[in-house]
């Protein structure tokens, strides 16, 4: 849709590394937070991932490679938005509001296909207003709960099949339809980012975005294979 039409490309970067206590903080910090997501249970040591995920705030606040001025930087108004998001999913789940409302809705009548496309188009709606991560925070509970519904068990002692929805199927579409949605600036901060660079109009992410989300939608439910649907 936009080819490119620059012949040469010169990339100049000025200034050089700087080798200080700043910087051995900065790698060892990297090197441990890596090593805590990935093998933090291996180890016994209990933390999971949010807690990894602040240890790099609390290392470099406490040694001065970030301070109050790179704070006020940060764009706060959208991490609220995230966090809210976060906050009343978590909120839908542990109040039991999200069993309330799915009880209320015969979803046993539905067909799991027509339900799981329509997870699928919601998020993928709400995922273009309001940032992927709110958007499957708000979702991935209720929908959970959904799938648990209509999870078929087999024969006594054998695990429950996926064969006409579910927990991995329905949970995987909604997983990638927010993965896909890319319309707008606010849908995913590397939108924000590219769009901030004036190079970018709204109307030409637009098109784009919809391609994209549209083929990712169809791709996505193909490649989970829907058993229902392929046997």
């Amino acid at each position: 849709m936009f080819p490119f039409q620059q012949k040469e490309i010169v990339l100049k970067i000025d200034g050089e590394l700087k080798w200080t206590y700043k910087t051995w903080v900065v790698i060892a910090t990297f090197v441990a937070t890596i090593i805590l997501w990935c093998f933090a249970d291996v180890l016994g040591l209990g933390l999971n991932s949010f807690i990894t995920a602040m240890l790099p705030i609390a290392a470099f606040a406490a040694t001065g490679v970030i301070d109050k001025d790179d704070l006020s930087e940060i764009n706060w108004s959208v991490l609220w938005m995230v966090a809210g998001g976060f906050a009343l999913g978590v909120a839908l789940s542990e109040t039991g509001l999200d069993k309330v409302m799915i009880n209320a809705i015969p979803f046993a009548e539905f067909s799991p296909l027509l339900v799981m496309i329509l997870a699928s188009l919601v998020c993928f709606g709400f995922s273009n207003f309001i940032s992927h991560s709110a958007a499957a925070s708000l979702l991935v509970p209720v929908l959970g709960v959904v799938a648990g519904a209509m999870i078929h068990p087999a024969q006594p002692g054998v695990e429950p099949t996926l064969t006409e929805g579910g927990a991995v199927q329905m949970l995987l579409c909604v997983a990638i339809a927010a993965s896909v949605s890319m319309i707008l600036p606010i849908s995913t901060p590397p939108n924000a980012i590219a769009h901030s660079t004036g190079f970018i109009k709204q109307s030409e992410m637009m098109k784009v975005g919809i391609f994209v989300g549209l083929l990712g939608l169809v791709t996505g439910m193909l490649w989970l294979k829907l058993p229902f649907i392929f046997g």
